[in-house]
Protein backbone atom coordinates (compact mmCIF):
# COMPACT_ATOMS: atom_id res chain seq x y z
CA UNK A 1 0.00 0.00 0.00
CA UNK A 2 1.35 3.42 -0.97
CA UNK A 3 1.38 6.04 1.79
CA UNK A 4 1.89 9.78 1.58
CA UNK A 5 3.11 12.38 4.04
CA UNK A 6 0.09 14.22 5.48
CA UNK A 7 2.09 17.48 5.57
CA UNK A 8 3.77 17.69 2.17
CA UNK A 9 2.21 14.84 0.15
CA UNK A 10 5.54 13.11 -0.60
CA UNK A 11 5.23 9.39 -1.36
CA UNK A 12 6.83 7.37 1.45
CA UNK A 13 8.34 3.89 1.49
CA UNK A 14 6.56 1.14 3.42
CA UNK A 15 7.29 1.19 7.14
CA UNK A 16 8.43 4.83 7.23
CA UNK A 17 7.95 6.62 10.57
CA UNK A 18 9.02 10.04 9.33
CA UNK A 19 8.72 11.88 6.03
CA UNK A 20 12.04 11.79 4.19
CA UNK A 21 11.67 15.31 2.75
CA UNK A 22 9.51 17.17 5.29
CA UNK A 23 10.48 15.40 8.52
CA UNK A 24 6.91 15.07 9.78
CA UNK A 25 6.07 12.10 11.99
CA UNK A 26 3.82 9.60 10.26
CA UNK A 27 1.08 8.28 12.52
CA UNK A 28 -1.11 5.22 12.10
CA UNK A 29 -4.01 7.26 10.68
CA UNK A 30 -1.99 8.35 7.66
CA UNK A 31 -0.97 4.74 7.02
CA UNK A 32 -4.56 3.57 6.60
CA UNK A 33 -5.63 6.51 4.43
CA UNK A 34 -4.10 7.42 1.13
CA UNK A 35 -4.54 11.18 0.78
CA UNK A 36 -4.01 12.82 -2.55
CA UNK A 37 -0.95 14.93 -2.99
CA UNK A 38 -1.69 18.55 -2.17
CA UNK A 39 -1.67 20.90 -5.12
CA UNK A 40 0.56 23.88 -4.50
CA UNK A 41 -0.33 27.15 -6.12
CA UNK A 42 2.63 29.35 -6.94
CA UNK A 43 2.65 32.74 -5.28
CA UNK A 44 3.21 35.68 -7.57
CA UNK A 45 2.71 38.39 -4.94
CA UNK A 46 5.78 40.40 -5.92
CA UNK A 47 4.84 40.40 -9.62
CA UNK A 48 1.26 41.38 -8.77
CA UNK A 49 2.34 44.38 -6.66
CA UNK A 50 4.93 45.50 -9.22
CA UNK A 51 2.34 45.03 -11.98
CA UNK A 52 -0.14 47.40 -10.34
CA UNK A 53 2.57 49.99 -9.68
CA UNK A 54 3.80 49.90 -13.28
CA UNK A 55 0.25 49.80 -14.67
CA UNK A 56 -0.26 53.22 -13.09
CA UNK A 57 3.20 54.75 -13.60
CA UNK A 58 4.43 53.15 -16.85
CA UNK A 59 1.48 51.43 -18.58
CA UNK A 60 3.57 49.64 -21.24
CA UNK A 61 5.53 47.72 -18.58
CA UNK A 62 2.25 47.16 -16.71
CA UNK A 63 0.81 45.53 -19.84
CA UNK A 64 3.84 43.25 -20.14
CA UNK A 65 3.59 42.19 -16.48
CA UNK A 66 -0.19 41.77 -16.84
CA UNK A 67 0.29 39.42 -19.81
CA UNK A 68 2.92 37.47 -17.86
CA UNK A 69 0.54 37.02 -14.91
CA UNK A 70 -2.43 36.24 -17.14
CA UNK A 71 -0.55 33.33 -18.71
CA UNK A 72 0.27 31.68 -15.34
CA UNK A 73 -2.01 28.63 -15.48
CA UNK A 74 -0.88 27.23 -12.13
CA UNK A 75 -2.16 30.23 -10.16
CA UNK A 76 -5.72 31.46 -10.38
CA UNK A 77 -4.80 34.45 -8.20
CA UNK A 78 -2.06 35.57 -10.62
CA UNK A 79 -4.31 35.07 -13.62
CA UNK A 80 -7.09 37.15 -12.05
CA UNK A 81 -4.75 40.00 -11.10
CA UNK A 82 -3.08 39.83 -14.52
CA UNK A 83 -6.42 40.61 -16.12
CA UNK A 84 -7.00 43.54 -13.75
CA UNK A 85 -3.49 44.90 -14.31
CA UNK A 86 -4.03 44.77 -18.08
CA UNK A 87 -7.30 46.68 -17.76
CA UNK A 88 -5.76 49.36 -15.53
CA UNK A 89 -2.69 49.75 -17.76
CA UNK A 90 -4.72 50.04 -20.98
CA UNK A 91 -7.16 52.56 -19.46
CA UNK A 92 -4.35 54.73 -18.12
CA UNK A 93 -2.48 54.48 -21.42
CA UNK A 94 -5.60 55.59 -23.33
CA UNK A 95 -6.18 58.48 -20.91
CA UNK A 96 -2.58 59.62 -21.30
CA UNK A 97 -2.79 59.40 -25.11
CA UNK A 98 -6.04 61.38 -25.21
CA UNK A 99 -4.67 64.03 -22.86
CA UNK A 100 -1.48 64.39 -24.91
CA UNK A 101 -3.50 64.85 -28.12
CA UNK A 102 -5.64 67.49 -26.42
CA UNK A 103 -2.52 69.19 -25.02
CA UNK A 104 -0.78 69.31 -28.42
CA UNK A 105 -3.94 70.46 -30.15
CA UNK A 106 -4.21 73.40 -27.75
CA UNK A 107 -0.55 74.31 -28.28
CA UNK A 108 -0.65 74.12 -32.08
Amino acid sequence: MVIYCPSCGEELPDGANFCKSFGAKINSVSRTETPQRPVYEESHTFAIVIGYIFAILIPLIGIIIGIYLLTRKNSSQASKHGKYILIVAVVIWLISLMSSFIFFEVIL
